[in-house]
């Protein structure tokens, strides 16, 4: 019943949002999430840096189907002695080649193993993509927020403004005492204490937002369309089968698949390999030369790779204990954030079509009867905070709707669709 209740929070996000990544470059005028989202994908020095893995892990699978060098060598006997052997009249000089041959199959595990790795990287690689859509929409969320923030405080201030020159006239018509001004003339310096700080934070969340593709804080302005859109989760696809098809999943299969293969090439290097040589030998004395061959063999008597195998064989175990724990991580993350995306779709529903409205109504009421003489100046100040408290609610709100959107579409690889290998973005 759990798992069902909470199915439909999540899978309405999977389909209600379909990104299309138009390209362009975030220099100025109004930018969209999606321009953000592709610029950083075009640029994000994390993403270059997960390329150099794809690419050192590629060097490593060519280098797990190499063979072993032959050796080249020189031996000389009966010189620098004394009596016939004194000097290197009598010597006996011997030109050969030697060849390590790789027997049990050390060089196809190698190769799986390298294979493995090459894959885990090229995962890794669509998971940073998928992480950093994440980390921008995010980011977009936050800068998105302190931009209506500024609005708000600037609202406010405006009000505040026009709220003392009402009680300026009334206190100037012995209609108030002057304390009402003093206490108009706070609330006017509060709410511009308040849009200064503001704007320092709009400044620093798009500072934050640029520096997703390397860049310092452009002249542009964010577009609200998308952060004052949003939908209402629904049950649409099953949320733990999209779970299990994730980059991360897959990951993990990998490295289970490489614990194994390494298993297999610790079990391969306890076969002894032989060393074949072949050779020439010159004899001084006589000016006679002979062909030479040789064969030698380790005896696998101490060491049997024992201790390399038993470590190989529990990394692999672990391995397969880990993708278990990943999965109950998953989908207590995946449970959390669709959990909240609702609470926040709520809260953000609620201000908009009940608590706002309401707040607004009572601002202009009270204005209109302070005017009017009817009521106290207290009863602006209570409405005017109200207001704006509920209008700053909701901006929380719906910034932390996108933020646990943004979770929930990373968790399920939501905009998997989107991505790209690294192949594909050579």
């Amino acid at each position: 019943m759990l798992q069902k209740s909470f199915v439909w929070l999540i899978c309405a996000t999977l389909l209600g949002y379909q990104a299309s990544w138009a390209q362009a470059p975030v220099t100025g005028g109004v930018i969209t999430l999606n321009a953000v989202i592709e610029n950083a994908l075009s640029y994000s020095p994390r993403l270059k840096s997960a390329g150099s893995v794809v690419l050192a892990s590629k060097g490593e699978r060519l280098q797990a189907g190499v063979r072993p060098n032959p050796e080249v060598g020189v031996e000389a006997e009966n010189l620098a002695g004394r009596g016939p052997y004194k000097g290197v009249d009598s010597a006996e000089i011997t030109f050969g080649v030697s060849q390590q041959l790789e027997f049990g199959g050390k060089r196809p595990a190698r190769q799986a193993a390298a294979d493995r790795g090459y894959e885990i990287s090229s995962l890794e690689y669509e998971a940073v993509q998928l992480d950093l859509i994440r980390d921008v929409t995010i980011a977009y969320a936050d800068a998105v927020a302190a931009q209506e923030e500024v609005k708000l405080a600037e609202d406010q201030k405006k009000l505040a403004g026009e709220v003392l020159e009402s009680v300026s006239r009334r206190v100037s018509a012995a209609a108030e005492p002057l304390i009402q001004k003093s206490k108009a003339e706070v609330a006017l310096a509060t709410s511009e204490i308040a849009f200064s700080r503001a704007v320092r934070e709009l400044e620093i969340t798009k500072r934050n937002l640029a520096s997703f593709w390397g860049q310092e804080e452009g002249s542009y302005s964010l577009d609200v369309a998308d952060f004052l859109a949003i939908r209402s989760p629904a049950a649409l696809m099953d949320a733990a089968a999209r779970l299990s098809a994730t980059p991360d999943i897959a990951r993990q299969d990998a490295v289970t698949a490489r614990a194994r293969a390494i298993l297999d090439l610790e079990r391969a290097n306890a076969i002894p390999d032989p060393t074949v040589s072949v050779g020439v030998r010159d004899f001084r004395e006589t000016s006679d030369q002979a062909l030479m061959f040789g064969v030698s063999l380790p005896i696998p008597v101490w060491n049997k790779n024992q201790g390399n195998i038993a470590r190989a064989l529990h990394e692999a175990r672990r391995s397969e204990h880990d993708k278990q724990a990943l999965m109950l991580d998953l989908g207590n993350a995946l449970t959390r954030a669709a959990q909240e995306m609702q609470t926040a779709y709520g809260e953000a529903e609620s201000l908009k079509t009940t608590i706002l409205p309401a707040a607004e109504k009572a601002f202009a009421l009270s204005r209109q009867g302070y005017q009017a003489g009817r009521f106290p100046y207290l009863e602006v100040l209570d409405a005017q905070r109200t207001l704006f408290e509920a209008r700053s609610q909701r901006n929380a709100a719906l910034k932390n709707y996108h933020t646990r959107r943004a979770e929930v579409e990373r968790l399920t690889a939501a905009h998997s669709g989107n991505i790209q290998s690294y192949e594909e973005k050579k």
